[in-house]
């Protein structure tokens, strides 16, 4: 069992890798099989349609992911952990970089642990802003 304080430490340091836009330091704590899936099927877009498994094909979509979308003051709003499970609800300033459109938004990560590593990790946006701002 994942104790609660690693999982808390783990999301925090995914976070701040994930703001510094370090994929290795992102990926470190997934599992060898770990899954990424963001509820945004409906809008197409790609590394959003489908599930994202193992390292490498997660590896390539944050590359893509970072070129695209900014994040600036990111916070944890609220951090929950029962078992190996945790939910993050967060907010940040968003900012899709092509277009240079941003906007603030707030959204919800579910996270699975499995022998101290992320195996399933679900996040759920506002899709139809990032479709506003994309376009």
């Amino acid at each position: 069992m994942t104790s609660r304080s690693h999982i808390e430490n783990t999301i925090k340091a995914l976070w701040a890798a994930r703001l510094c836009e370090d994929v290795e330091a992102t990926i470190k704590d997934f599992a060898e099989d770990g899954v990424f899936e963001m509820n945004a099927r409906g809008i197409g877009g790609p590394g959003l349609a489908a599930p994202i498994v193992g390292k490498p094909a997660l590896r390539e979509a944050l590359r893509g992911f970072y070129a695209t979308w900014d994040f600036k003051d990111w916070r944890t709003l609220d951090l929950l952990v029962d078992g190996e499970k945790a939910l993050v609800r967060w907010r940040a300033h968003v900012t899709c970089t092509p277009t240079g459109k941003s906007e603030v938004f707030e959204c919800y990560d579910l996270i699975g642990f499995r022998d101290g590593k992320i195996v399933d990790y679900r996040q759920t946006t506002d899709t139809a802003m990032m479709m506003k701002l994309a376009s």
